[in-house]
C-alpha cells in the first residue's frame, strides 16, 4: 500500500488517475473514507483508513491499494509505515500553487463556469476600494457566531449574503435559494476586499504550514516535484512509481503520460514570476511576509528545486 500527501493544486488527479491505469493498482483521490466518498463524507481516522487499504490489498485479486490528497501534511505518515507501506510529498512551486488555489477557490466555485474562459480573476480596481465597514461589521458578527462551526471562507460568505435578505416582515432568514451567479454579483457589488485577503491569507497559511509538515518529516527520497514528475517521465518512473509501488519495480503504468494535468488557472501559462506580479500588491506583500518567516531548511529545498523565493 502507498499513500501521497499533497494539500491538492498539485497535479495530485493527474497522478491518481496515471496510477490507477494499471490493471493491477487503484489511486484514491480526494477521499478519507472507504469506500471512497468526498472529504466530509464518512471520514475515517488516519488508523483506521489503513485499516481498511489492508484489508483490501488480502482479497484474491491481489490489487494494490493506495491514495492522494486527503490526509495533508504526515498526518497518515506513521500509520502507513507501520503496515509496510510506502509514504511520499507532493511539492509544487509554491507561488503557483497559491496563485492556482485563489483563483479555483474564489473564481471558479462561485461563477460555477458563468465566467468566460480567458477571464483573469480580480483586478486591482476591486481591492483599492475603500472598506464597506457596516458590512464587515457584520461579517466579523457573523464569524464570531460561528465559532468551533464549518467555518469554510463560502459558506460563511453564504451565509452572510442569507443574513443580508432577511425577510423585513418577519424579520428571519429568508430560505430563498441564491444561485452561484447570484452570490457572485453579491460579492462583487461591494468591497469585499478583507474577505478576500482573509481568504488568500489562509491560503498562504495552510500551504507553508502542509510543505513544512511534510518535509520536515520525510526523507529527500520521499520528496516529490511536480514539476518533475508531470514533464520527466523518468523520474516518474523512478522517483514515484518504482519508490511506491516497489512490488512493481520497473513496470510502470505510462500510457498518456503526456497528457496534461488540469490547469484550476487560467493564467496556467504564466511562470512563477509572472503570476505573482499579477496578484494585487496587498497580495504580493502578503506572500513575501510568509517567506519571510519560513524555516531555512524549507527555503533551501525551494531554492534547489529552482522554486520562486521572494
Amino acid at each position: 500500500m502507498f499513500y501521497i500527501s499533497s494539500r491538492g493544486h498539485s497535479a495530485s488527479g493527474w497522478l491518481a488517475k496515471q496510477i490507477s491505469k494499471h490493471p493491477k493498482v487503484v489511486c484514491w483521490h480526494g477521499t478519507r473514507s472507504i469506500p471512497p466518498a468526498g472529504p466530509g463524507i464518512n471520514d475515517l481516522s488516519p488508523k483506521d483508513f489503513v485499516k481498511g487499504l489492508k484489508i483490501l490489498e488480502k482479497q484474491r485479486d491481489e490489487r494494490i491499494y493506495g491514495a492522494v490528497h486527503g490526509f495533508h501534511g504526515a498526518t497518515i505518515k506513521n500509520e502507513i509505515e507501520k503496515e509496510g507501506g510506502k509514504f511520499a510529498g507532493i511539492f509544487r512551486d509554491p507561488v503557483s500553487k497559491i496563485s492556482s488555489f485563489f483563483y479555483a477557490y474564489l473564481w471558479s466555485r462561485l461563477s460555477q463556469g458563468v465566467l468566460p474562459e480567458d477571464y483573469k480573476g480580480p483586478t486591482k480596481e476591486l481591492f483599492n476600494k475603500t472598506s464597506n465597514e457596516k458590512m464587515m461589521e457584520q461579517f466579523e458578527i457573523l464569524k464570531k457566531k460561528l465559532k468551533g462551526k464549518n467555518r469554510n471562507i463560502f459558506n460563511l460568505i453564504s451565509c452572510f449574503v442569507k443574513v443580508n435578505i432577511k425577510n423585513k416582515k418577519k424579520n428571519k432568514i429568508s430560505n430563498k435559494k441564491i444561485d452561484a451567479k447570484e452570490l457572485e454579483d453579491i460579492i462583487l457589488s461591494k468591497d469585499n476586499s478583507k474577505i478576500l485577503t482573509d481568504l488568500f491569507f489562509h491560503i498562504c497559511r495552510q500551504t507553508f504550514i502542509y510543505d513544512y509538515e511534510t518535509f520536515k518529516n520525510c526523507n529527500s527520497n520521499q520528496l516529490i516535484t511536480m514539476e518533475k514528475m508531470v514533464s520527466d517521465k523518468a523520474y516518474y518512473i523512478s522517483n514515484v512509481w518504482n519508490y511506491l509501488i516497489p512490488e512493481l519495480k520497473d513496470k510502470a503504468e505510462i500510457k498518456d503520460f503526456e497528457k496534461k494535468p488540469k490547469g484550476h488557472n487560467p493564467n496556467i501559462n504564466l511562470n512563477a514570476n509572472q503570476k505573482f506580479e499579477q496578484l494585487p500588491i496587498l497580495f504580493q506583500e502578503i506572500l513575501t511576509w510568509f517567506f519571510s518567516k519560513q524555516e531555512k531548511e524549507l527555503i533551501k529545498f525551494y531554492q534547489n528545486s529552482k522554486y520562486l523565493i521572494l
